[in-house]
């Protein structure tokens, strides 16, 4: 029982997802490519009786297939998932849904061109030792994959929590910030020290503060980018995230888990993610390479 629960934790642990289109559709045709070489050169499942030109022929389809596969999923992805409920075992999950997929495209492939009958139990026979034979590699490779970001990140957020004095406003400190809303009588003004994050959400721009101790969110009609404009003279305002903008002052400490750093503030609970893609450019605000 005591096992079954830690099993259960490590699956609920995050991880980082892959929704860039374009990386996505680069290592599918990469993938693909794999695939077409490997059975080109060492011609298993048969295809030892195949060469020349209908070998390339038949290990190209086989190719394209992973690859078409492969691009669909990823485009499923995108549109319906996201980061922030990404753990372990959805990835290991996915990961054996589209092994058992592309072998499922292939099968059909094959039975195709090959003008055979299409035979429902030896498909399933086909996937159900697949299966079997991935889940062990995959559940490894995804476990270590986990440990190896999640060491790494915590290291930096400790490192980081001992370099930073959280002090990256100057004399300007004081001064009224005006946010610009689409319509001017909706601007928002506050002091430059009260406000904690702001957080993008779709047409509008939620803008997180405190005022006479207490938390308050207030909502604009804006977008980030015309936010992160009205705050270029602000040296304490960071943009984090594709969807935050962080006061830098009111960070009280980063921590780290597999998909990153993440930003902690006083009065509230909620914690901000710092992008990977913007990573780099945080850990050099504090003079780390």
């Amino acid at each position: 029982m005591i096992f079954l629960n830690k099993f259960r934790d490590i699956l609920k642990q995050p991880l980082p997802l892959n929704l860039n289109i374009v990386k996505n559709i680069i290592g599918s045709i990469t993938f693909g490519a794999f695939v077409f070489f490997f059975l080109t050169i060492f011609k298993p499942f048969g295809l030892q009786v195949l060469s020349g030109k209908v070998l390339i022929i038949v290990t190209s389809g086989y190719g394209l297939v992973t690859t078409g596969y492969l691009i669909i999923h990823s485009f499923i992805m995108v549109t319906i998932l996201h980061e922030k409920g990404w753990t372990v075992g959805k990835e290991i999950l996915n990961t054996l849904i589209i092994i058992a997929m592309i072998g499922l495209c292939n099968y059909l492939y094959h039975s195709i061109y090959y003008s055979q009958t299409f035979i429902l139990m030896k498909l399933i026979e086909f996937q159900f030792e697949t299966l079997v034979v991935s889940f062990l590699p995959v559940s490894l490779i995804t476990l270590l994959r986990q440990n190896i970001l999640l060491k790494r990140h915590i290291n930096e957020a400790e490192e980081i929590n001992r370099k930073a004095n959280w002090k990256f406003s100057d004399d300007r400190n004081d001064k009224i910030v005006v946010i610009s809303a689409q319509n001017p009588r909706n601007d928002f003004s506050c002091n430059c020290n009260d406000i904690l994050f702001f957080h993008a959400l779709d047409n509008y721009v939620v803008i997180h503060f405190i005022k006479d101790s207490n938390y308050i969110k207030e909502i604009i009609r804006t977008t980030l980018k015309k936010a992160k404009d009205d705050l270029n003279e602000y040296p304490n305002f960071f943009h984090c995230h594709k969807s935050f903008i962080v006061n830098l002052d009111k960070v009280i400490k980063v921590s780290g888990n597999a998909q990153g750093l993440k930003l902690h503030f006083d009065h509230i609970n909620e914690i901000i993610p710092v992008s990977r893609q913007l990573h780099q450019e945080f850990r050099h605000i504090f003079g780390i390479n």
